[in-house]
């Protein structure tokens, strides 16, 4: 009886122990990720301190002490050096004095808006684009038809902001890859009151179907090349209450739900160019257009709970100017538009905070419509999904 109870108890004393040190252990993992972060806490608070007394490239000056210490400079070029220091810490603090006034500005009802009480934002951000183009029109009393698409293309990117000013990178693995040859940019600014979008994009990858009357064709890639601008402004009436850029740059933060008429104008300019051997219709032709658009809309930003903020916003614009022609195989015939054309410019987006992070999606539709069946109509879809993770410091 001895031998059994000592044999069942043995292992179990032994296993008791191996999570013992298992939980030993684990709790030293928490006690050394709390002392590093407590660690890096207090250098943040440091480094603000720093900042807030215009010392912030003082640090410098330890270096150079080294430096003379070790005989790698003489005392002379040690002073000269620790002068500049000085000096661009007063340039630096006296920008940084004017951004911080700039963003601490309030020029909006604090009940409803407010700004994170940090200075930097790190985002890191996944997006997905694509884009499309129908034409429809007549040659000769015959109806044709086409659609491309382009290749999808998806880009990893960091961005980084101080008090409201940000910059970025992104990189394109397919492109790094040597798979696509599209290009695109990206450039936009958001306050409460107004902003814009630029989005350019540069694609050889377009392909799809071309039904020409009792024939269908398939063209490839290569054989169409493009290159497009679209311009987004937008202008909101209720900037007090309602944040566009909470929902789209997290440099605000909605505290209420609200919403607002908006004002915008957009540009969509294209030059698209095709060269198909095996189809007259499709060899050497090129469109170009120009139209710019005005119009209302209207955006809202819905607060739920202490997390959750979802947005949604759509902005018509009718074309106020539109220059348009084909040329194919030298000749040049300029199209005549009649109203309505129109672009228009659709958003979403969903985010959720917690402490001093944040994560969501955004959506960035632009749609343009501009012609007539009769003549020739060109409609042009171009789409970004973006999804991201963010903290603040």
């Amino acid at each position: 009886m001895q031998k059994t109870f000592l044999i069942v108890l043995v292992p179990l004393l032994f296993l008791g122990s191996v999570a013992a040190d298992g939980q030993q252990r684990n709790e030293h993992r928490k006690l050394s990720l709390q002392r590093r972060l407590q660690v890096a806490d207090s250098l943040r608070q440091q480094l603000r301190k720093a900042a807030d007394e215009g010392r912030m490239l003082q640090w410098g000056d330890s270096l150079l002490r080294d430096r003379l210490s070790k005989n790698i400079i003489d005392s002379v070029k040690y002073m000269r050096l620790r002068r500049r220091l000085v000096r661009a810490d007063k340039h630096l603090h006296r920008g940084d004095s004017l951004l911080q006034h700039n963003y601490n500005k309030v020029s909006y009802d604090t009940l409803y808006i407010g700004r994170p009480d940090t200075r930097w934002t790190v985002k890191l951000r996944g997006n997905l684009s694509g884009a499309k183009i129908e034409a429809t029109g007549y040659r000769e009393q015959t109806r044709y038809h086409s659609t491309l698409r382009a290749d999808y293309r998806g880009t990893m990117s960091i961005a980084v902001a101080y008090r409201g000013i940000a910059a970025g990178i992104a990189i394109n693995p397919a492109k790094l890859a040597g798979k696509s040859k599209d290009n695109e940019f990206n450039l936009n600014s958001y306050s409460n009151r107004y902003g814009f979008d630029v989005v350019y994009l540069s694609s050889t990858t377009y392909h799809g179907q071309v039904d020409d009357g009792d024939d269908k064709l398939t063209l490839s890639k290569g054989k169409v090349r493009q290159k497009a601008l679209n311009l987004n402004l937008y202008y909101a009436f209720n900037g007090r209450r309602f944040s566009f850029p909470a929902a789209f740059s997290q440099s605000y933060i909605q505290k209420r739900s609200a919403g607002s008429l908006m004002a915008g104008l957009s540009l969509d300019a294209q030059t698209t160019e095709v060269n198909d051997e095996s189809s007259a219709l499709l060899k050497n032709s090129r469109l170009r257009l120009v139209e710019l658009g005005v119009g209302v809309g209207y955006g809202y930003n819905l607060v739920v709970g202490r997390h959750w903020l979802f947005h949604l916003s759509t902005l018509p614009t009718f074309d106020v100017f539109i220059k348009s022609h084909i040329s194919k195989d030298g000749l040049r015939m300029n199209m005549d538009y009649k109203f309505p054309s129109v672009i228009i410019t659709g958003r979403g987006a969903a985010v959720y905070s917690w402490k001093n992070k944040f994560t969501g999606l955004t959506m960035v539709l632009n749609f343009s419509a501009v012609g007539d069946e009769q003549q020739l109509q060109v409609k042009r879809d171009k789409w970004r999904l973006r999804l991201f993770y963010g903290f603040r410091f």
